[in-house]
């Protein structure tokens, strides 16, 4: 006698769901075991971290990981996994390192092709050799038999690639966190956690990014809140974007909406907060540009992070005072016109001739220019 167990669609997904992650490698042996090393770039075995000459290494798992930093950036080699059959639908793992395709990075091989490939970050001087999750989605590869290769080819800066815990699950390490909002209230409160690491946060309208920067997203627990200017965008439906976050994060379920900045009754009373200098309510300030008087008021304009207390995202913010003593926060006076076109160092004046047009009768326009790492604009402020 023959019985059939019948499974809604829902029911199906959830069982696919519970199913157990695979460990293809973890890289916690002194030796690769079976995997075929080819050159000198990896090593006898797994690096306990970070090698000698090279910036520090985070984000892996355990004590040990694969880095083909061994000898400097001028080693090569190849490492080749034994072969393993497909049995969940993402494969994910650790990477870091270089961002040369082809030449650093971790390629799926099925009948000798590689149909899947990853790399590093890191392509130019700066960086960091933090390894971040990577997913690949191989659903349309189950029950088939493949190889992985861990490949370094450059040999000159980020000439290596780092990999560390390398799964089968039927779950994405990383994903497009997203969530819409009708924008009803002053501010977007965004938690913050010093040790987090940079991800990168926009906003868009429609198709259009209006907001994109670097913030070190709580996960969970936030240190602080710092929060983003939604007026703008009043009574507009936004999405509020993470690309290729970790799933595990948490903080993005804590961005929420408020009509007045958290603490802002306190925040200057804070232990070591600054009272003869100016500071910003939140986030890094720096070099003073544009400081010209008019109408009885002086103008301070500054370099500006809104979204941490480290350098980066340069905004300019601006205060105004009518006795250089005390400031009032008026806001972002020039946002970054995309990512990493950022707002650098600048000057104002006070066009009371109007030359520029932008003004009009007895309403002279303030002028000012900055130093962009895109191109450089002019831009009116009206006082």
């Amino acid at each position: 006698m023959l019985f059939f167990l019948a499974l809604s669609p829902v029911q199906l997904w959830a069982a696919v769901q519970s199913r157990p992650d695979i460990l293809i490698e973890d890289f916690e042996s002194e030796t690769y075991g079976d995997w075929v090393v080819e050159g000198t770039a990896f090593g006898p075995g797994p690096a306990t971290g970070t090698l000698p000459r090279q910036m520090e290494v985070t984000g892996y798992r355990g004590k040990r990981l694969v880095n083909s930093f061994y000898g400097g950036d001028g080693s090569t080699g190849r490492l080749l996994s034994p072969p393993f059959t497909i049995r969940r639908r993402f494969i994910n793992f650790l990477v870091g390192g270089g961002g040369y395709p082809g030449k650093t990075c971790m390629n799926l091989l099925i009948g000798g092709a590689v149909v899947r490939t990853a790399t590093g970050p890191n392509t130019r001087p700066g960086g960091t050799e933090r390894l971040h999750w990577h997913t690949w989605d191989v659903s349309e590869f189950e029950g088939e038999e493949a190889r992985l290769e861990i490949v370094d080819r450059a040999t000159g800066g980020w000439g290596h690639i780092n990999v560390d815990h390398i799964v089968q699950s039927d779950r994405p390490a990383v994903r497009d966190l997203r969530r819409k909002l009708i924008a009803k209230r002053n501010y977007l409160y965004l938690p913050v956690q010093r040790k987090a690491p940079r991800r990168r946060m926009r906003l868009l309208l429609g198709d259009r990014i209006v907001r994109e920067f670097d913030i070190r997203l709580a996960e969970p627990t936030p240190d602080y809140w710092v929060y983003l200017d939604l007026r703008p965008f009043r009574g507009k439906t936004i999405l509020v974007e993470l690309p290729r976050a970790d799933a595990e994060i948490r903080g993005f379920e804590l961005i929420h909406q408020a009509d007045t900045f958290p603490g802002e009754e306190t925040l200057y009373r804070e232990k070591y907060r600054p009272q003869f200098h100016f500071t910003s309510r939140r986030g890094w300030n720096n070099d003073p540009n544009g400081l010209v008087y008019h109408d009885g008021e002086y103008h301070l304009f500054y370099q500006h992070n809104p979204y941490g207390t480290e350098w980066g995202n340069m905004h300019w913010g601006h205060a105004v005072s009518r006795d250089l003593v005390h400031w009032k926060e008026i806001g972002i006076a020039l946002y970054p016109r995309r990512y990493g076109d950022w707002c650098f160092s600048g000057s104002a004046a006070v066009d009371i001739h109007n030359t520029s047009g932008w003004g009009s009768p007895g309403n002279p326009p303030l002028v000012v220019a900055y130093t962009g790492t895109g191109r450089g604009e002019m831009h009116r402020v009206q006082p």
